[in-house]
């Protein structure tokens, strides 16, 4: 009994500083010869491909520029990046590692604190 509720509070705990990133990639179906070229998966977080007009109506109406590309924490944006007048965006695999890993930093420091 001891060993089952130790396994549940460490499971609670994992759970709890458990963090959940996604990457998720969205370009008209127009400017997919500016996709930006990502890996299936990035420090472990994986990487989502989508094309615009597929998208809900809602998606649709907010994106205003593409591609753009968006890492999520949790289901919440943590960061996003849109292309500019050109439709492209000059944006790098280790550019959003660097992102992921600042975060995961941030976290780390506040939870020591």
């Amino acid at each position: 009994m001891k060993t089952l509720i130790t396994s549940i509070l460490l499971l609670i705990s994992f759970l709890s500083y458990c963090q959940n990133y996604t990457i998720v990639q969205i370009n008209a179906s127009w400017n997919t010869r500016n996709d930006v070229k990502l890996p299936d998966q990035i420090n472990g977080s994986k990487v989502i491909y989508g094309i615009l007009e597929d998208q809900p109506a809602s998606i649709r109406k907010s994106t205003k520029a593409v591609p753009i590309i968006v890492i999520y924490k949790n289901n919440k944006p943590l960061r996003q990046w849109s292309a500019d007048l050109s439709f492209k965006l000059n944006l790098t695999k280790d550019e959003i590692a660097d992102a992921i890993r600042k975060d995961k930093q941030t976290h780390k420091r506040a939870r020591s604190n």
